[in-house]
């Protein structure tokens, strides 16, 4: 019996924690006092079926989805010394309290291409955040893995333009192939993640 008890306190917290995201699954980690946030529309690990507001997530069947691209880029800028965060689009949760923090620099947004835009789910995310980023200066940008590299070059370009029309700073994103024949996609990231350091004060 004691066994039995000792089990159901085991499971609960993680429980609770998966209810808390809203996702179904363990929350990111919470970076303190970050520089740069990725929010990347992407709630689920590959293998797993995308349900609810998770099915925007069809990529991650792909090699090289939104949750491998995001993953890349933090460990590059991490390893340039920039605290970085990844935040789901759905933690709504976490991205209130970003709109209070002071230490972020750059906001990336990632996300899968639907006929050539970002998801809506993604895009949705921006007017709450609008505010803060005009206020602290914030400099915005995009990336996004696809099928097709033209299409994604134009959900990029769309998404940036968009964020322009409302006085927000933006600079170029990034594209790169979700199949595994382009061997220059880790350098990319690299020049990605080192345009994104230089706006960073140090």
């Amino acid at each position: 019996m004691r066994l039995r008890y000792t089990r159901i306190f085991i499971v609960l917290p993680v429980l609770f924690m998966m209810w808390h995201t809203g996702t179904g699954q363990m929350p990111d980690e919470i970076i303190m006092s970050p520089e740069v946030i990725i929010i990347k529309a992407a709630g689920l690990t590959e293998g797993q079926k995308p349900e609810g507001v998770d099915a925007i997530t069809h990529a991650t069947s792909e090699g090289r989805n939104v949750h491998v691209v995001s993953k890349v880029l933090m460990e590059s800028l991490e390893e340039k010394g920039i605290k970085t965060e990844i935040v789901r689009f759905n933690a709504f949760e976490r991205l209130d309290a970003i709109a209070g923090d002071t230490t972020i620099q750059v906001i990336v947004f990632a996300g899968p291409v639907y006929g050539s835009r970002f998801p809506k789910q993604l895009q949705d995310v921006v007017p709450g955040l609008k505010d803060f980023i005009l206020e602290r200066g914030i400099v915005c940008t995009s990336m996004t893995t696809c099928g097709s590299m033209d299409s994604g070059g134009q959900t990029v370009r769309t998404f940036n333009n968009r964020l322009a029309e409302h006085g927000i700073t933006v600079t170029d994103g990034l594209v790169i192939h979700h199949e595994y024949n382009d061997e220059e996609w880790e350098t990319k990231i690299a020049g990605f993640a080192q345009k994104i350091s230089e706006l960073i004060d140090m």
